[in-house]
């Protein structure tokens, strides 16, 4: 890239997940049932040993946690945003968030969000990425 992106995550990066997670120093079980702490940490099946859902975790590892997490996210969203070409940070910043919320393996399961984006349709690639209730007859 021809522009210096900031290669660890911002604080506007940061102030956006923790906006849009929120934080609890508790464990809690998420939408899907997954037992999670802090800014939206998922525990691993280590982490799962040790934990159990109401546990309080403390500040230093919800600290560690998100910034592990974060980093990891970031990363693939630079990456991501190399393999299209795109130097905008605010674009870095959403492929990040878009890899903190459904894990940097984002793109084998939203082929045709990828593939829009690839194409340079992000209003396609936006209306790809939204969520359709199988249940839903009208859809």
């Amino acid at each position: 890239m021809t522009n210096a992106l900031p290669q660890e995550p911002t604080q506007s990066f940061m102030k956006h997940l923790e906006d849009r997670e929120g934080f609890r120093e508790n464990v809690y079980l998420d939408t899907l049932d997954k037992p999670t702490a802090g800014v939206g940490h998922l525990l691993t099946a280590e982490e799962n040993a040790l934990y159990n859902v109401g546990d309080r975790i403390s500040p230093e590892t919800t600290s560690q946690w998100l910034k592990q997490d974060s980093s990891r996210a970031y990363s693939a969203g630079l990456s991501q945003a190399k393999e299209l070409g795109i130097e905008d940070q605010g674009m870095v910043e959403a492929l990040g968030s878009v890899n903190f919320q459904l894990g940097t393996g984002w793109r084998d399961k939203f082929k045709g969000t990828w593939a829009a984006m690839q194409s340079g349709d992000f209003n396609l690639a936006a209306s790809e990425a939204q969520f359709v209730d199988p249940s839903d007859p009208s859809k």
